[in-house]
């Protein structure tokens, strides 16, 4: 129950922050069985947050162990699906943490459910697929083998226009999935050669260049222009200053757009909601309840209207720790 509020919640919010978001082929993605869900991986945790909000069911997330070293964010983390993976730079006993990980993994997998994990290991804020660490996504597959659980391996390719600027255009796509079985022969399954067709087949969707968004007419922009001067001359002044504190604390690294969009997702409906209910208090409740509706509608048509930004610099990797 918490899990489909939360990425409806989600999926809500990415109306408003990712304006011209398309998905490509979402059909394909039956998970008919329990699946292990891949992906390229440009934009750190927010290309987490779209798989998830676009896929329909219940996913677990392999994430990097560094951020679970303290016991609030462990908590928190755990309660919000995600599994740690580390790597031996991280911890010295990296080995017998991600065997229980993976233990986990697997009694979700038997449980029927689905869980993420992105091959290439790291996020860079680049575009193309880059090489894969195959240890994780080998060690499952072999696991699974052993414990006889006939896995589906369902792939996704992502594509942004930027890593940096908002609001953004991002692309979906789900790729035919796997089937493992389809790979053991003589009782071993043949996990390189699942790597080695799951890259292929990524390979020939993954972008080498940053999206280009949907040109909109400007009759359909114009209907959103004089909305989109008041949600500016409004709220704009909240969102930049999210944005520039973001920007100032993630400069040089990944995550500007997983901070910024979880801050915006989480404070953004409290301060409507607050400044709602003070005119409400003032000039009554309908006055206050026009308000919660007004505000959050302005906001979207600014975004709607604002002209997206396709990045240029292509080649400049950024750091994967804040």
């Amino acid at each position: 129950m918490f899990y489909n509020v939360l990425r409806y919640f989600v999926r809500l919010g990415l109306h408003w922050y990712a304006p011209a978001l398309r998905s490509i082929n979402l059909d394909l993605a039956t998970f008919q069985g329990p699946s292990i869900i891949v992906s390229n991986h440009p934009n750190s945790l927010f290309d987490a947050l779209v798989i998830a909000a676009y896929s329909p069911v219940e996913i677990r997330f392999l994430t990097r162990g560094d951020i679970f070293k303290k016991s609030w964010a462990n908590l928190l983390l755990r309660n919000l699906f995600q599994l740690p993976i580390y790597k031996k730079k991280d911890d010295e006993e990296f080995a017998v943490k991600n065997d229980f990980t993976f233990d986990e993994c697997m009694r979700c997998l038997a449980a029927g459910k689905h869980v993420l994990l992105f091959p290439e290991g790291r996020s860079l804020n680049l575009w193309g697929l880059q090489p894969f660490m195959n240890g994780g996504l080998t060690s499952l597959l072999e696991r699974a083998y052993r414990a006889e659980i006939p896995i589906q391996i369902q792939a996704f390719a992502l594509n942004y226009n930027s890593f940096q600027y908002v609001p953004k255009a991002v692309e979906i796509q789900a790729l035919t999935p796997l089937d493992s079985t389809d790979y053991i022969a003589a009782h071993h399954i043949d996990a390189a050669a699942v790597i080695a067709e799951l890259r292929s087949r990524l390979q020939q969707v993954v972008s080498e260049t940053p999206l280009e968004p949907v040109v909109t007419s400007e009759g359909d922009r114009n209907m959103y222009r004089i909305p989109a001067k008041i949600g500016y001359y409004t709220q704009f002044w909240f969102y930049r200053l999210w944005r520039d504190y973001v920007r100032k604390k993630t400069a040089g690294t990944i995550f500007f757009d997983s901070m910024l969009f979880a801050g915006l997702l989480f404070s953004y409906p409290i301060v409507v909601f607050l400044f709602s209910l003070m005119i409400g208090k003032l000039l009554g409740f309908w006055i206050g309840l026009l308000v919660f509706l007004f505000l959050p509608a302005t906001a979207y048509c600014m975004a709607k209207y604002q002209k997206i930004t396709v990045e240029q610099d292509l080649t400049s990797a950024k750091a994967n720790r804040l």
